[in-house]
């Protein structure tokens, strides 16, 4: 019995050893086995996150060096050659897109600066159409301003301007006008060039103007030539001039003035004997008439009007004699002229049937 006991209680010593024995070699093995998972569960992570980065940092190495090797081949002035091959090449096609486009022929044209010219007529003559594209006519703006000044009269100057995108202007400087020539059909202003502008109303004539009494159109601007050379303050005291040509000479004007006096002048002298008139009118009484045609005299209309056929006959004999020393006679009364106790040349030295002339004038006293 008592070794049955201590067999029961080794048993049961053994079987509490055994139990907790058990128990931490259990718990031991339980951690081991979750340890040991953990393990090949994070070596298997990092495995396939390792496999799984290899391959990408690969491809993006391969990228980079493929993209590396593609700038590096092509040389930079190649790359320059090929941008600017494109940018022509878009110009060109927003070009072509233009002038296929309505736009390209859609232009405003305006005409600035006149005065007497009408802007349709400066239009008209600059030669502009509807149907031309605003390049043809942006790159001939010289040629255009040319032709308004050779076709229309009134132009003297033109210039022809563009502003963005589809406005172009006709500045023009007009000519002035010189004297009206008289008409039956009312005053015709002749131009600084000599040329006719138009019919001007009465009603639209400047106070003070100079008329025209002449219908010879190469006589009418070889004498408004001559005008344009002479000073302003002479132009502005002629009224009147008239065409009246002689036996000896065929350009004879007679001038009449604001002052009341009248001039008898050769045109081809016009510009050399009338400013004269400016050093003697003082001494001249109103109504005077001072010819100098062959040199330089007064007379009157009395005088004038006084005189048999005979006289005149003579007188015609004396102004073709005197035709023949004109240079001398000029000369003469330049130097008169200028004197300040002379009137004019032929006081001094009268010429036949001249000196009854001027000693009969009241001019002379």
């Amino acid at each position: 019995m008592a070794k049955k006991d201590q067999k029961s209680q080794e048993k049961k010593v053994l079987t509490e050893w055994q139990k907790r024995n058990l128990e931490f070699l259990r718990k031991k093995e339980t951690e081991g086995s979750e340890k040991m998972t953990n393990k090949t569960i994070v070596h298997s992570e990092k495995a396939t996150s390792h496999e799984s980065k290899i391959p990408v940092k690969k491809k993006v190495k391969k990228k980079k060096r493929k993209k590396i090797n593609k700038t590096s081949n092509i040389p930079i002035a190649q790359q320059n050659l090929a941008g600017l091959v494109i940018f022509i090449a878009a110009i060109l096609i927003v070009f072509s897109l233009f002038f296929i486009s309505p736009w390209s022929k859609q232009k405003v044209l305006t005409v600035s600066g006149t005065k007497n010219a009408l802007s349709e007529d400066v239009k008209d003559a600059s030669g502009i159409l509807d149907t031309d594209y605003i390049t043809h006519v942006f790159f001939n703006q010289g040629e255009i301003a040319s032709t308004v000044e050779k076709t229309n009269v009134w132009v003297k100057k033109a210039t022809v301007t563009y502003s963005f995108p589809n406005q172009f202007n006709i500045a023009v400087k007009e000519y002035p006008i010189v004297a009206y020539r008289q008409t039956s059909n009312g005053y015709v202003s002749i131009l600084e060039s000599g040329k006719t502008g138009g019919t001007v109303s009465t009603g639209n004539l400047p106070d003070k103007f100079i008329t025209l009494k002449m219908d010879d159109e190469k006589k009418i601007e070889e004498l408004v030539k001559e005008l344009n050379k002479l000073d302003s303050k002479i132009k502005s005291n002629i009224q009147i001039i008239n065409l009246t040509p002689t036996k000896a000479t065929s350009d004879l004007l007679t001038i009449e003035l604001y002052d009341g006096n009248s001039i008898r002048v050769p045109l081809s002298q016009l510009t050399t004997k009338l400013p004269y008139y400016e050093k003697i009118k003082s001494k001249l009484s109103d109504g005077s008439i001072v010819d100098m045609e062959v040199g330089i005299y007064t007379t009157t209309p009395e005088v004038e009007s006084s005189k048999t056929d005979e006289d005149k006959k003579e007188d015609k004999e004396t102004s073709e004699e005197g035709q023949e020393t004109t240079t001398s006679t000029e000369q003469n009364s330049e130097r008169e002229a200028n004197a300040d106790n002379s009137d004019v040349q032929e006081v001094e030295n009268p010429t036949v049937n001249q000196e009854s002339t001027l000693q009969t004038s009241p001019a002379q006293g």
